[in-house]
């Protein structure tokens, strides 16, 4: 018996028509076939143009030079296959038939999870993978030979899982199984074994997840329509309540800082032009009209040059960053994007974050354009700090060069400066002080590149010998208003803890401290010289 690819959906609803699942205009009229076990079963086949060559042809056949025959005919076939099995409506799309299915009445991941619930932990063949760091990537890994899922290389804390092919545990469903929104497989099977196979993968949907893979649902991308459709209903009724102290603006992806004077709500030469992204400003902007979804996906955030012009730009709904709770779950929206996070992985993240040092220096008040001339302010008004800043050094491989840290404080407190913008930007800061840290601690010729660029106080004796890390401190200072660890975003919170535990595995010690953020200068708004008095 041949073996038949099978792309199996499981709709939403069980109990919806036909019509509400697939496009009816584009098919032709129902062939009802007769099932063991099953309720119901429609094949629908796809209408099909008229056979005809591509209209270049004609330049040839035009005066019977040459025959039409030669140049053939093109015709895709597709077909759905509806069948409805203990109170469940299945779609099984044959050939170009997917392009039949109406995306929102589809059960969005059921195909991840009969897979992750049929497939064996340790002999995974392929995975689709997304980060949800500040600059969302999308990525897919393989591999020849069977392997267990950490071994294809996936972060379960900043990487969500969305597709995986494995060796089946399930003769139902064959040798191998992939799963994402459709359940496919490959199996020797006729139109009699159908219901069986439909039986189990509900079974299979239907259960709990294995322990091996149970950090799946963590984070998930809200793709259910509806359930988004709630989320932004939720968002709404905050913003009308003025409830936003779970709101925040800030930039969606990776800004050149030394390249734009701030960001405006107008394109206009007059528009104000405001340091930082603040959703207290975006409110202040509106003069009184209540803010929405709808009116923040057609408002407009601007980063303008220095010269005052805009040189990019995002919806203020891109930019917006919310969390909200809705029943026992916690939602997070960012990048325009929701996300549904798992109550005991928030608590888990928060309780590893209840410990961590707060450092007892009281750092200078931010009022600085940037984090260079802060940085150089401190290292001219504070005694102990030796100012790092740009002492870049080369030491090839995917990191180039490297920025040892921004200061360094009695000779053993590197310190990271990073006045907060968005998760993007401590994603940015954590990194840094993880890899300049690890980089001290294990090469020897980081070291020796190091050395000279370190006033003559502070010098390693003999760069040579691994240093005790145990004796250094990796600080980072963050300039917010928000009270940190407790207040800053999930993500971010997400961030600090994954670096927080490396740094610690190398035996450093780890503090953070706040850097106020002076009022006046938060209030800076900038207007183009020639046309604001």
């Amino acid at each position: 018996m041949r073996k038949e690819k099978l792309s199996i959906y499981l709709a939403r609803e069980g109990n919806k028509q036909d019509s509400d699942v697939i496009k009816l205009e584009n098919v032709k009229g129902p062939i009802k076939l007769s099932l063991p076990e099953a309720e119901s079963a429609a094949l629908y086949i796809k209408r099909q143009p008229p056979k005809s060559a591509p209209p270049w042809t004609r330049l040839f056949t035009l005066n019977n030079q040459v025959d039409a025959s030669e140049f053939g005919f093109s015709s895709n076939v597709g077909a759905v296959f509806i069948v409805r099995v203990s109170g469940a409506t299945f779609i099984l799309s044959f050939g170009t038939g997917f392009h039949l299915l109406k995306p929102e009445s589809i059960e969005r991941d059921f195909g991840l999870k009969v897979t992750l619930n049929s497939v064996d932990p340790d002999k995974l063949r392929s995975l689709d993978k997304a980060s949800y760091d500040h600059n969302p990537l999308n990525s897919r890994t393989q591999s020849t030979k069977d392997v267990d899922i950490f071994n294809l290389h996936l972060d379960s804390e900043m990487e969500m899982l969305y597709a995986v092919t494995g060796a089946s545990l399930v003769k139902e469903f064959g040798s191998h199984v992939t799963g994402r929104d459709a359940l496919t497989i490959a199996v020797e099977a006729n139109l009699s074994d159908i219901p069986g196979i439909l039986f189990e993968s509900l079974k299979r949907y239907r259960s709990n997840l294995p322990a091996k893979f149970s950090w799946v649902e963590n984070i998930n991308r809200v793709r259910d329509l509806d359930e988004i459709e709630i989320l932004d209903l939720e968002l709404n009724a905050c913003l009308a309540n003025k409830k936003f102290d779970s709101l925040w603006l800030g930039e969606p992806e990776i800004v050149d800082w030394e390249g734009q004077i701030g960001y405006s709500f107008e394109k206009s030469a007059r528009a104000f032009r405001y340091t930082v992204l603040s959703f207290d400003d975006y409110i202040k902007h509106l003069n009184g009209a209540t803010p929405t979804i709808d009116l923040m996906k057609e408002n407009v955030i601007h980063v303008n040059n220095s010269e005052y012009q805009p040189i990019k730009s995002w919806s203020v709904y891109r930019c917006l960053y919310a969390e909200i709770t809705f029943g026992q779950s916690c939602y997070v929206l960012r990048n325009g994007i929701w996300y549904k996070i798992n109550s005991t992985f928030v608590s888990a993240v928060n309780d590893y974050l209840a410990d961590v040092c707060i450092h007892s220096f009281k750092f200078p008040v931010y009022s600085h354009d940037d984090e260079g001339e802060y940085n150089e302010h401190v290292s001219i008004t504070q005694s102990g700090f030796c100012l790092m800043d740009k002492k870049n050094i080369h030491i090839g491989g995917p990191y180039d060069k490297l920025e040892h840290c921004d200061l360094i404080k009695d000779g053993k407190e590197f310190v990271h400066v990073k006045l907060y913008r968005s998760s993007g930007t401590l994603s940015h800061l954590f990194a840094q002080g993880f890899v300049a840290a690890e980089a001290f601690i294990k090469d020897k010729d980081y070291r020796e590149k190091l050395n000279p660029k370190l006033p003559a106080p502070i010098r390693l004796r003999d760069p040579k010998p691994r240093p005790d890390p145990s004796k250094y401190t990796i600080v980072y200072a963050i300039a917010t208003t928000k009270d940190i660890p407790r207040e800053l975003p999930f993500f971010s919170k997400i961030t600090l803890k994954n670096a927080l535990k490396t740094l610690r595995a190398l035996n450093y010690n780890v503090a953070l401290s706040r850097i106020e953020i002076d009022a006046k200068w938060l209030m800076t708004k900038k207007c183009k010289p020639t046309k604001c008095s």
